[in-house]
């Protein structure tokens, strides 16, 4: 799974890990409006969703790290 989110390019990733960051509660939110939904559950995919995005964010600060490492 990590190769995969190492292959996304930078502006993606960091694109990509934002947008859960900003997009998952809302989501959850309006789920839950909809259909009722324990806090565990919520909790749950709320993790998930963090974990996921640092590492997309991560991932694009690496390359943009050794992108701009090796011009110097």
């Amino acid at each position: 799974m990590l190769e995969k989110i190492k292959a996304v390019p930078e502006k993606a990733a960091f694109t990509i890990g934002l947008s859960l960051i900003l997009f998952v509660p809302l989501f959850l939110f309006l789920v839950s409006v909809l259909f009722p939904l324990e806090n565990w559950t919520k909790v749950i995919i709320s993790i998930i969703a963090i974990f996921l995005s640092t590492l997309f964010i991560l991932s694009a600060a690496d390359k943009r790290h050794s992108r701009i490492g090796k011009g110097k």
